[in-house]
């Protein structure tokens, strides 16, 4: 079968590079192994720039919207903002994957192929386009490097009710263990994810129990955590974070998580999936693969700073009682954390970092 580009993976990444590609004129080839809809541990957080990306493609995904960020230390300060600029999104995976995916298999130009595994040897390009994944298949051949962060971290993922939330923002309680994510869901649904650290996850016969054990040890839910009932299975995914090297390599561009995922505390890996799923299309219509690599670099580097740094406070109390302290009684210094966090900066400078820990 002839075509200018395969894609391996039909999930956000892929969709939307597939996307870009047809409407600049390629021929696509866009393959994904399962069947739509289909469950997938992820936090569902689709940050403002993301949401801005999709609405810029035209594509439209009914989701509760949140208007910022609540942090919550293990201490049980509390520090809340809203986004510099638009809304975020919580959008539930099954449905949102199945959404992209359609989209691109009605976009004149590509053809989509359902549940149905990438054979090589069938299907050749000009470019191939590795959008399969933190497990991806490309990461075997030798010609990419995968690398994950010291000290394994696994994320739990689920929706319950029985839980009061703040429906208006995402809120990020810090605890000794690492981190838990609420967010408002479908009705009165609340997402729940849990980041841990491998050796901080409870023992327990089940992830719905160990979900249930870490809620209930986090002391600012005491009060606001009724008879928790499970919507949807409580879902794995390891490791937390993936750094891979090369991006891109000869004929063959990664995008989404198989080109590297930050650690999901930054609430970022879907926003970098569609933002650099569009600057690989853009290079490779340009047939310059080497833009793509400094273009993602660019766009990932304000997540993998804040994410570096999140992670260092979360695992000492103390420090991460300051920093929360500090982001609410210095509502600048939250806003340019913000920024960071919805890739208008990079970093914080020295002497801000300094503020929010005195």
């Amino acid at each position: 079968m002839p075509c200018d580009a395969v894609i391996v993976g039909g999930s956000v990444a892929g969709s939307i590079t597939a996307i870009e590609l047809a409407r600049r004129g390629f021929r696509v080839a866009l393959f994904e192994k399962c069947r739509f809809p289909r469950p997938k541990a992820c936090g569902e957080g689709l940050l403002p720039h993301g949401v801005a990306a999709l609405a810029e493609l035209g594509i439209d995904c009914p989701a509760p919207r949140v208007r910022g960020l609540r942090y919550v230390s293990p201490g049980g300060r509390v520090a809340e903002a809203d986004f510099p600029f638009g809304y975020g999104l919580v959008v539930r995976r099954e449905r949102f994957d199945e959404v992209l995916f359609r989209k691109a298999a009605s976009t004149p130009g590509v053809e989509a192929f359902e549940g149905t595994a990438w054979d090589p040897d069938r299907t050749k390009a000009r470019w191939i386009v590795g959008a399969d994944g933190l497990h991806s298949r490309f990461h075997r051949g030798g010609n990419f490097t995968a690398r994950s962060p010291a000290g394994i971290r696994i994320g739990l993922s689920t929706h319950v009710r029985g839980l009061r939330i703040d429906r208006e923002r995402v809120e990020v309680i810090l605890h000794p263990g690492g981190e838990v994510y609420l967010a408002p869901s479908d009705g009165d649904e609340t997402l729940v994810a849990c980041l841990c650290r491998k050796e901080s996850i409870p023992a327990a016969e089940s992830n719905e129990a160990r979900v249930k054990a870490i809620l209930r040890s986090l002391p600012s839910l005491v009060g606001r955590l009724g008879e928790i009932r499970f919507t949807t299975p409580a879902l794995a995914v390891a490791p937390l974070g993936l750094a891979v090297t090369p991006v891109a390599s000869g004929n063959i561009m990664l995008v989404g998580d198989a080109a590297g995922a930050p650690d999901p505390v930054t609430g970022e890996g879907m926003s970098l999936a569609i933002l650099s799923a569009r600057a690989a299309a853009r290079a490779m219509a340009e047939g310059r693969p080497e833009e793509y690599a400094r273009e993602r670099e660019r766009l990932a580097a304000g997540s993998l700073w804040l994410g570096s740094w999140i992670l260092r406070a979360s695992r000492l109390p103390a420090i991460a009682d300051r920093v929360v302290r500090s982001l609410a009684g210095r509502p600048d210094l939250f806003r340019k954390l913000l920024d960071v966090a919805v890739g208008r900066e990079r970093n914080l400078s020295l002497p801000e970092l300094a503020r929010l820990v005195i």
